[in-house]
């Protein structure tokens, strides 16, 4: 057996938010004055989660969006996403206090760079930890966080990035995912908005995993599509060998990228996920 369990799997399928997960949908204007929370910044269509940020007048509007009041203390949390490049916006993936009094946070991906080339995973405890990952947040990566007492271990693409030991919270904590726009005096993030700026950035997430801390008592061991990415798999070679193999019956995987349907991303995506026929790409 494993260390964690499954709590719950989001693959936005469907075409609307789940909210018997997602309990909270963040609304009202931002601390900073540069914009306001509005739900109808979040959009589930084509099999992902789209946060989107867009100029309003002479504002902004951004999504947001957690499991609040849900929540655990320790666990796994992973996702797939990627976030637009835009000057004066972020995208945030973060762990925050259940009962919404902030005294402990954990940005797992926080997009301080404006050229997304590198993220920022972030301990807010006394001190803040931070540990800056080089990475082209503007494709497509797979994420993991480990939370348990005493550490916090993330991995991008199954290859450990960062190990945080510093003042790891220990309360129950949700899960969200929130798009930002910044001040021209927040300089971390490369201040505000230019004339460069998009009218829209998108932070896009394909899946999201939760899974509790269940010492000995989680999922059993991982076979097939989970031990393939426990063992770090190229899901990209691993795609071109599914539609090779795929048959040629209307929507099969094969003819939907041959089509222009979907490209052999998403079915690399769809494969991390533990879709598809495992006999196909093994």
């Amino acid at each position: 057996m494993s260390d964690f369990k499954t709590v719950f799997f989001d693959d936005f399928n469907g075409n609307a938010l789940d909210r018997g997960t997602w309990k909270a949908l963040y609304s009202g204007q931002h601390g900073n004055g540069m914009f306001r929370w509005d739900p109808s910044q979040l959009e589930v269509a084509d099999g992902k989660l789209t946060i989107a940020t867009e100029r309003e007048g002479g504002g902004w509007a951004s999504g947001g969006l957690s499991t609040i009041p849900d929540g655990q203390t320790y666990g796994r949390y992973e996702f797939r996403a990627r976030v637009d490049e835009a000057q004066g916006t972020s995208g945030v993936v973060l762990l925050w206090p259940s009962n919404n009094q902030w005294t402990d946070e954990v940005n797992i991906l926080e997009t301080h760079d404006p050229r997304r080339d590198s993220f920022a995973f972030v301990n807010h405890g006394n001190p803040w930890v931070t540990e800056y990952i080089p990475l082209n947040v503007d494709g497509w990566h797979d994420y993991r966080l480990d939370w348990t007492p005493g550490q916090l271990v993330l991995s991008v693409d199954g290859r450990e990035r960062a190990r945080i030991t510093h003042d790891v919270p220990d309360q129950k904590m949700s899960f969200g995912m929130q798009a930002q726009v910044h001040a021209p005096w927040e300089g971390w993030f490369g201040g505000g908005p230019n004339g460069g700026t998009p009218s829209r950035a998108e932070m896009e997430i394909d899946w999201v995993r939760v899974s509790a801390w269940t010492p000995g008592q989680g999922d059993a061991a991982p076979t097939g599509f989970a031990a393939a990415a426990a063992g770090g798999t190229d899901w990209m070679a691993a795609a071109q060998r599914y539609v090779a193999r795929d048959g040629a019956w209307d929507g099969s995987w094969r003819n939907q990228v041959a089509s222009g349907q979907i490209t052999i991303e998403d079915v690399a995506s769809r494969l991390a996920a533990g879709q598809g026929q495992w006999e196909l790409w093994q």
